[in-house]
């Protein structure tokens, strides 16, 4: 009986753990987004380049480097317009994560920094662009209740 009940115990706080048990893959790379006349809010670095608010926060270069600063860089394109580059907190990763019975196994490198880039072109902000990180694919297979909702196999891409 003793036995058993450890044995229990044991298998409850496995899963309890990460609330995953089986073996998975998913890897990871540098993703770009861009979009014409983005929400940018006065917070460096927070911009929605997925939704259209009625009213933009901030629309023209002067009131950009009034909120966020002074840019990083400055690069002048062939077309006469400028690109403002700034950096964001964290770093841009590349790599694998491998999921074994409940450990987790990050094998990433970091290849660059985050960034927001913006067009600008006669005190206006035309375009942004957010360099950033995220999962690209995987497969799985086990119990992996909080992430793919129960037991099962499959693979995927992690597409918008």
């Amino acid at each position: 009986m003793c036995r058993s009940l450890k044995l229990i115990f044991c298998f409850v706080t496995a899963l309890s753990i990460q609330g995953c048990i089986g073996l998975g893959a998913w890897t990871l790379g540098s993703r770009t987004e861009s979009r014409e006349h983005p929400t940018i809010h006065p917070t460096r670095g927070a911009l929605d380049l997925h939704k259209v608010t009625p009213v933009a926060e901030i629309t023209s270069a002067a009131d950009l480097r009034s909120a966020w600063g002074e840019p990083d860089r400055i690069d002048r394109r062939e077309d006469g317009k400028h690109e403002w580059i700034y950096k964001t907190p964290g770093l841009r990763w590349a790599g694998l994560v491998l999921y074994l019975v409940v450990v987790p196994l990050p094998a990433m490198v970091p290849v660059g920094p985050q960034t927001v880039s913006f067009v600008v072109h006669e005190g206006q902000v035309e375009q942004a662009t957010r360099r950033d990180w995220a999962f690209k694919g995987g497969a799985y297979c086990g119990y992996f209740g909080m992430v793919y909702g129960g037991l099962g196999c499959g693979t995927g891409t992690f597409e918008e």
